[in-house]
């Protein structure tokens, strides 16, 4: 278990304040593998929030969304940085 830093309200208010704004987003996805992607949060949810991710170059077919839930954050799974 992690330790507690803010409420689940406040995380909840600073996402949706960075609605349709870029960031900057690092994922722990456990045994020392972290994921670092940009893009836009789309949208929010009461439980979720989605982020669709920059295209790359090399990507030719849709872009990809990916959604975490407001828990995430709270424990630092997720990292979210606003760009700019």
């Amino acid at each position: 278990m992690r330790k507690k830093t803010q409420s689940i309200e406040v995380i909840k208010a600073k996402i949706h304040a960075m609605l349709g704004k870029d960031i900057n987003m690092s994922v722990c996805r456990g045994r020392k593998r972290i994921s670092k992607y940009a893009g836009t949060i789309e949208n929010t949810f009461p439980s979720v929030f989605i982020v669709r991710l920059k295209a790359n170059k090399k990507d030719t077919g849709r872009i990809p969304c990916l959604s975490y839930s407001y828990n995430d954050v709270l424990c630092g799974d997720v990292q979210i940085d606003e760009v700019g």
